[in-house]
């Protein structure tokens, strides 16, 4: 008895709370955009003290007690489970956080003939079974997600909410399965029978803070994921196996809507829709484009201060149960964008027909543009051909150089009777356009040959923006060539080459380089340089004076050198003979520069070897410029001569009794044959005149004359050879590079005696030739 009397005392003081309750008035914060006509989408279910105002605010339940509420969806507005779908809804219950009951539900339940629209009031939220009866269930074949107001935990009270957390005022959200009996716990106490139901997923939310809570809910048939989602931050998985047991087994198309219920405490329980599924489906778009680049910016890109961006707006209805009636748009930018005059275009494409106009630039106001302008109604979109099924909305301009280094978000929402639809956030992140930067080569060669077949000018530059540079090369002041190149990666290289025909053109002396390199904002660098050209000494001949004559070692070798030199004061010349290290020739003032000049020089052959000799001529002109490297090959001859030459002999003895041949001892007789290319050579001998003037022959100084046949040679085969004034073949070297006179044994030169000749001294002049022969 004294837990009853407890009980009964309870139930005054709340009787007693609520008195109190209904004196407070207090205005509901203002709703989200939203759909504002509901016709043919929901309607409110006979019996349900539920409502829709003129702007398509629905209320579930006024804030009165012991009340229930219900709005459903219409048969040609049922969801069908074979598609996907999204559904954006906000819910709102007042701002009182004491004495407020008892809470919403979003039901899905599936389609039959005989569907449940609402339950009782109070603690079962006008979708759960009685509370008070142990067989009784919610609405059939159903799932809902509960907005809680009220935590029930008492006997008073009764238990529904036994698994859901107590903070926040014991407010919560669950989903459940109310037409589940297996989902309820039941038990006897205090004369009545007392039941909970079984809460998935509670979240402990203070839902009457005076502030509209967004639920989205969302449906994925490839996946087959079904979520909700509140306030864009919490979201729920709902187990597919569960639902599709308790519901979509039934019939995959559903009725969907809210229920809603007081008790003793109360509440202003207020609804409005967004996005009502599959009602109007459409494709809501925002494309940024950079202009300046030519090339699409991808979401959450970087753009830089003063290049030309469009923005592109779009929405396309693609299927629906209705036509998307008086759609407006609110399109929002930023207030650092400057837009480019007369770039606002709407197109709308009706009937596959794209239709255009400009709109006024006044309608962009701080980043944010309407459409319509002011009260008048936007379009209706559809698929018949009167109504556009697309409209692009496309503007263009820039940041200005002082926009904050902060994301910009690109937003999109168009709010028509029947939908309200919000596009995906397209952000952009703004960075400051700096100037590009350009430098040459650290190890550049400023000096150009007259002999280069080319001249390359390099460098390297850096561009902040990354996107592509132009760049402008100049000599002397004229530009000479311009490219583009890509910057995309923020630096890179450049070359310059100057061409063969570039580089005889100039003139000796200094020349000026210039680059400029320029970004797509026209920011600019410029770097220069001086480049000088330098004339090369050229050896425009280097040959033999006689090219004919052949050259025996011991004489000298005499070259004919020809130059030019366009800008040295003189120059120097160097030869290597043979890979040898180079000889300095000399120097050669360079009296007429730009003019052929000459000079001649020999090279001693003594100490050079017979056979080919390579000689190689450079020079070096005042500033230190080397020509290119000459060659010429020459041969060093040899000749054929006496390596041991026949010498004066006397010949001491007395005339015979008989005529008889004396043998004559001469010195070694050897010749050598040193030429390139060997031929037989005889060796030749006669007498001849003496110095004196006498006749050829032996004489005596008192007159006497030996016989012209008394000086012989016998060679090795004993044949004998009269050497007189015509002379005779003695031997012949036989292409061998060196042969001796035989005077062994038998063989040797002899004189022929005889007794009647007068004793005297005899003297004779013999000649000795070599004669090159066939």
């Amino acid at each position: 008895m004294n837990r009853a009397a407890k009980w009964l005392v309870c139930v005054g003081f709340v009787f007693g709370c609520i008195t109190a309750s209904e004196i407070k008035v207090n205005a509901a914060a203002e709703p989200p955009a939203h759909i504002k006509k509901m016709d043919g989408i929901f309607e409110v279910k006979e019996g349900s003290a539920s409502s829709v105002d003129e702007n398509g605010v629905v209320t579930i339940t006024p804030n009165t007690s012991n009340s229930v509420g219900s709005i459903w969806s219409t048969e040609n507005n049922l969801l069908d489970f074979t598609k996907n779908f999204h559904l954006s809804t906000y819910l709102y219950f007042g701002e009182n956080v004491a004495n407020v009951g008892d809470g919403m539900a979003l039901v899905f339940q599936a389609a039959t003939d005989s569907p449940t629209w609402f339950t009782h009031n109070s603690l079962s939220i006008g979708y759960l079974g009685d509370q008070r009866n142990d067989t009784s269930i919610g609405i059939p074949n159903s799932l809902a997600i509960e907005f809680d107001l009220y935590n029930n935990q008492t006997d008073s009270d009764g238990w529904f909410d036994q698994n859901v957390p107590t903070t926040n005022k014991g407010q919560h959200i669950a989903y459940t399965w109310p037409g589940d009996l297996t989902e309820y716990t039941s038990w006897w106490a205090w004369f009545n029978t007392q039941r909970s139901i079984l809460h998935h997923d509670p979240l402990s939310y203070l839902l009457t803070d005076d502030k509209w809570i967004r639920l989205d809910v969302d449906w994925n048939v490839e996946s087959q994921v079904f979520q909700y989602v509140i306030d864009n931050s919490t979201i729920v998985n709902v187990p597919y196996e569960d639902l599709y047991n308790r519901v979509l087994s039934t019939n995959t198309k559903a009725y969907w809507g809210f229920t809603g219920a007081t008790g003793n405490y109360a509440a202003p329980q207020k609804v409005v829709f967004q996005e009502v599924p599959n009602l109007v489906e459409v494709d809501p778009k925002i494309e940024v484009y950079n202009e300046t680049r030519d090339q699409a910016v991808v979401d959450e890109g970087d753009v830089y201060t003063d290049e030309t961006l469009r923005f592109d707006y779009s929405v396309e209805y693609l299927n629906g149960k209705q036509t998307w009636n008086s759609v407006k748009a609110a399109l929002t930018g930023d207030p650092n964008f400057v837009l480019e005059p007369g770039s606002i275009t709407v197109t709308a494409v009706i009937g596959g027909q794209n239709q255009s106009y400009p709109m006024d630039d006044s309608a962009l106001v701080d980043g944010i543009l309407n459409f319509p302008v002011g009260t008048a109604n936007g379009p209706t979109f559809g698929l018949e051909g009167n109504f556009p099924s697309k409209m692009i909305i496309s503007y263009q301009g820039h940041f200005k150089a002082d926009t904050p280094a902060e994301p910009v978000v690109l937003s999109a929402q168009y709010n028509g009777d029947n939908a309200f639809v919000s596009s995906p956030n397209f952000t952009l992140h703004p960075k400051s356009s700096a100037a590009p930067q350009i430098r040459f080569s650290e190890n550049q060669n400023w000096q150009v040959l007259d002999t280069d077949e080319r001249k390359s000018i390099s460098g390297s530059f850096t561009d902040p923006n990354k996107g592509s540079l132009n760049l402008d090369y100049y000599l002397d002041g004229e530009k000479i060539h311009q490219e583009q190149v890509d910057s995309t990666s923020g630096s890179g290289e450049w070359s310059l080459e100057l061409s063969a025909e570039q580089v005889r053109e100039l003139a000796n002396g200094e020349h000026e380089i210039k680059v400029t390199v320029t970004n797509l904002v026209s920011q600019s660098a410029t770097i220069q340089a001086t480049m000088t050209k330098r004339s090369v000494p050229a050896i425009e001949k280097f040959a033999l004076e006689n090219e004919a004559e052949t050259i025996i070692k011991g004489g000298d070798a005499s070259f004919q050198v020809t130059f030019r030199d366009g800008d040295s004061s003189h120059v120097q010349f160097f030869y290597q003979l043979d890979g040898a290290a180079p000889v300095e020739i000399g120097t050669q003032e360079n009296l007429t520069t730009g003019e052929l000049q000459s000079f001649n020089w020999k090279l001693s052959t003594n100490e050079l070897a017979i056979g080919e000799h390579t000689v190689t001529l450079y020079a070096i002109d005042s500033e230190g410029l080397a020509s290119k490297e000459v060659q010429l090959i020459f041969a060093v001859d040899g000749k054929v001569s006496f390596y041991e030459a026949p010498q004066d002999f006397t010949l001491e003895t007395v005339l015979p009794k008989k005529k008889s041949l004396v043998k004559v001892e001469l010195s070694p007789i050897q010749i050598e044959d040193n030429r390139i290319q060997k031929s037989n050579v005889k060796l030749h001998a006669r007498l001849t005149q003496s110095e004196d003037g006498a006749e050829a022959g032996f004489h005596s100084a008192s007159g006497y004359q030996l016989p012209s046949n008394v000086f012989r040679y016998r060679d090795g085969v004993g044949e004998e050879h009269v050497i007189n004034e015509v002379g005779v073949d003695l031997s012949q070297t036989n292409s061998q590079e060196r042969m001796e006179v035989d005077q062994e044994g038998e063989a040797g030169f002899y004189l022929e005696l005889a007794p009647w000749l007068h004793a005297e001294t005899y003297q004779a002049t013999i000649e000795w030739q070599l004669i090159e022969a066939p």
